[in-house]
């Protein structure tokens, strides 16, 4: 009868602590809402198209656009942002580069709940690849995150605003050439 108890015992342990890696397993929920800055152009504005807000920037090629947002972590476990993952979404004029808190941190801590603030560098370039007045966009980002100190997991997080700005006319694009652009 001893035997019995503690063989269930024994299996009721493992499925409390089997449901708990799989509540800790979850993925990470992010999302981003709210106040935004920019620096690292001379010119931005913002407006809304339908559902759509987007931020409009002047392009200086070679620049980098430093772009901070709010990130709110959705999630029941605190997580840590490790920065950029390795794969990025595809953009023609903006290369992403870096990823610190508006501190100059690497990493931002979130408890369940916590919102903090990150800023995304974008250096600007390709305009001789693109036909003048063509444009590139950035509508989100893809964070490195570790949950409870453990897992492991790149996320992606919609950004609350649509980054898009244009490639300028040949005299403000210096490495155009009368072939470099297609038509257009």
């Amino acid at each position: 009868m001893l035997r019995k108890a503690l063989v269930a015992l024994a299996v009721l342990a493992l499925l409390l602590v089997g449901g708990g890696v799989a509540v800790a397993r979850s993925t990470p929920a992010l999302s981003s809402h709210g106040r935004t800055a920019v620096a690292g152009t001379d010119a931005t504005t913002v407006f809304t198209i339908a559902d759509r807000t987007v931020r409009q920037i002047r392009y200086d090629d070679g620049g980098t656009l430093r772009y901070t947002f709010p990130v709110t972590n959705d999630g029941r476990l605190p997580l840590t942002v490790l920065g950029l993952a390795d794969e990025q979404p595809k953009t023609r004029l903006f290369t992403y580069t870096g990823l610190t808190t508006t501190d100059g941190a690497r990493t931002l801590h979130l408890g369940p709940g916590e919102t903090g603030r990150l800023t995304l560098a974008l250096k600007m370039g390709g305009c001789e690849s693109l036909s003048a007045r063509a444009g590139a966009f950035v509508t989100e980002v893809n964070l490195r995150t570790e949950q409870a100190g453990v897992f492991d997991d790149d996320v992606t997080l919609t950004l609350p605003e649509e980054v898009h700005t244009g490639s300028p006319r040949e005299a403000f694009c210096p490495r155009s050439t009368a072939t470099s652009r297609p038509p257009g």
